[in-house]
């Protein structure tokens, strides 16, 4: 049984990290966005002044 346990460790651990690097990636994307939304804004105040 003990085995069993330890054969299936490096599957977790690597599952964990594929999700890990999906996480990272849609931060990565969304501060992206997030930039991008504040330079519209930054546009937007400029046009108004």
């Amino acid at each position: 049984m003990m085995q069993s346990g330890e054969t299936n460790m490096p599957e977790i651990i690597e599952e964990n990290k594929t999700e890990d690097s999906s996480i990272e990636q849609r931060l990565f994307e969304a501060q992206k966005e997030i930039d991008d939304l504040k330079s519209q804004i930054m546009w937007l105040e400029r046009s108004y002044e």
